[in-house]
């Protein structure tokens, strides 16, 4: 189970907890970016809205044959990543955050540049042994103040998601993912369906359920031009 979800491509966090597909969840990305091209990207993997589900799960040995990890594993895979994390060119500050009363997990770091940023979501893929990177990256040029989210459709996510008992399925009906930008200037535009700028003109949300990214039905793409 745990295999099947990490193929679904989520972010890193979200792989080491999502075995408790009967919970809804959220993962929310955010990055803040400044005007020099560097900035900070944190990953939330937030469950508390089943955390009493998620505290009964916690207490048992395995689910449908699968092992279901404790704190104390959970807490190891984290560490692996952001010794992985502090490794990786280009980024600094690697923190993290698990919360086991609400069931939040999340990653933070600095990146020096968008190729640094890059190089986060290839260190995870690796580890995870994803495509991820291959779908999903960043871009900006300074010169024209334009910070580009490039997202390619993966059929993998969707056929690991067929494998899925129905019950399970279900359970991600519920689920959003969210992506955060923040920018030092205020946003001209920006080109994805689903975006909303916010009061301040200085960042941009794009909220759509994991069930529409899985079916191929909502884009994370997204073309933000900066004043």
């Amino acid at each position: 189970m745990l295999n099947k979800i990490r193929k679904i491509g989520l972010l890193a966090i979200s792989s080491i907890v999502c075995l408790f597909l009967s919970s809804c969840f959220d993962v929310v990305e955010e990055i803040d970016m400044k005007s020099n091209g560097s900035g900070s990207i944190v990953g939330t993997l937030n469950m508390s809205k089943s955390r009493t589900k998620v505290s009964s799960l916690m207490k048992l040995d395995k689910i449908d044959g699968f092992k279901i990890p404790n704190q104390a594993e959970i807490r190891k895979e984290v560490a692996t990543i952001v010794q992985l994390l502090k490794n990786t060119k280009g980024i600094s500050n690697v923190d993290y955050r698990l919360d086991f009363n609400n069931y939040i997990a999340s990653i933070s770091c600095d990146f020096q540049n968008v190729q640094a940023l890059n190089s986060y979501t290839e260190t995870l893929s690796k580890h995870f042994k994803t495509k991820l990177n291959s779908y999903s990256s960043y871009s900006f040029n300074p010169r024209n103040k334009t910070f580009v989210r490039n997202y390619k459709y993966s059929t993998e996510a969707k056929k690991e998601f067929d494998k899925l008992k129905p019950e399970n399925q279900k359970s991600f009906d519920q689920a959003f993912y969210t992506s955060i930008y923040r920018f030092q200037n205020p946003v001209i535009k920006q080109d994805n369906t689903s975006g909303k700028v916010s009061g301040n003109k200085q960042a941009v949300m794009v909220k759509v359920s994991v069930p529409s990214l899985i079916n191929g039905k909502a884009n994370l793409s997204n073309n933000i031009v900066l004043k």
